[in-house]
């Protein structure tokens, strides 16, 4: 849990300061809480890869994604990967609850919510590298609407080529919000041993490099050097 506490306090904007003993039991009562609400669940699922002019396809299905980002991440894969993770509607009442009696504490929720999800994520990614392991295959890392120029617009047809509305309760609003708040899309490209785009999730291949807070306050490596 240490490793999750330094990541939710990572969210919360700490970069090595000491902390006050009641903030710290306050972080640890918070992610005991959260996980204790959630209801984590997730799916994932493989397509061929089929680029074509307009995007990049998923084979078997009309989801056509759309950008230049998209193609490069996806476009040499034989095979991409489509999850979604969740944590349910419980974790976002709890966090909403406490933004009418205590915003510190909504806050300090709220970040170990995104901690959690993204630990979920990482879970997920690994049965994935697992599953391109016994395929023959290797993967790149894993790329989510909204970053670069993949437009939040993909969210409805990758929530529908995972049916992720019946099988993990995930769906999204008109506006392209995912509900519950606190869930993940993403995609990752399952490439021929020795040819993934970007095997990793450093800075190089990032999208927000030149965006990237952690590296203007000079963390060497940016967040991964975080992890």
């Amino acid at each position: 849990m240490e490793q999750a506490k330094k990541e939710v306090l990572r969210y919360l904007g700490y970069r090595h300061q000491a902390l006050e003993p009641a903030l710290e039991r306050t972080v640890e009562q918070c992610m005991a809480e959260l996980r204790a609400a959630a209801g984590p669940r997730r799916v994932w699922r493989l397509f061929p890869v089929e680029p074509q002019e307009a995007g990049i396809r998923l084979g078997g299905t009309a989801l056509v994604l759309g950008g230049g980002d998209i193609r490069r991440h996806l476009g040499a894969a034989e095979m991409a990967a489509v999850l979604a993770v969740t944590l349910g509607a419980a974790a976002d009442a709890l966090i909403r609850r406490w933004e009418h009696t205590d915003l510190t504490r909504s806050v300090i929720l709220d970040a170990c919510a995104t901690q959690y999800v993204e630990e979920l994520c990482d879970g997920v990614e690994r049965e994935i590298r697992e599953e391109a392991q016994k395929l023959g295959l290797e993967a790149n890392s894993r790329y989510s609407p909204g970053y670069g120029d993949l437009p939040l617009e993909a969210q409805p047809g990758i929530l529908g080529v995972l049916d992720a509305a019946r099988r993990i309760g995930l769906t999204c609003t008109g506006s392209l919000i995912l509900l519950p708040r606190k869930s993940v899309t993403a995609l990752m490209g399952l490439f021929p041993k020795g040819e993934a785009a970007s095997g990793g999730r450093g800075c190089e291949g990032c999208a927000l490099r030149e965006t990237c807070q952690f590296r203007k306050d000079g963390e060497p490596g940016g967040c991964e050097s975080l992890a």
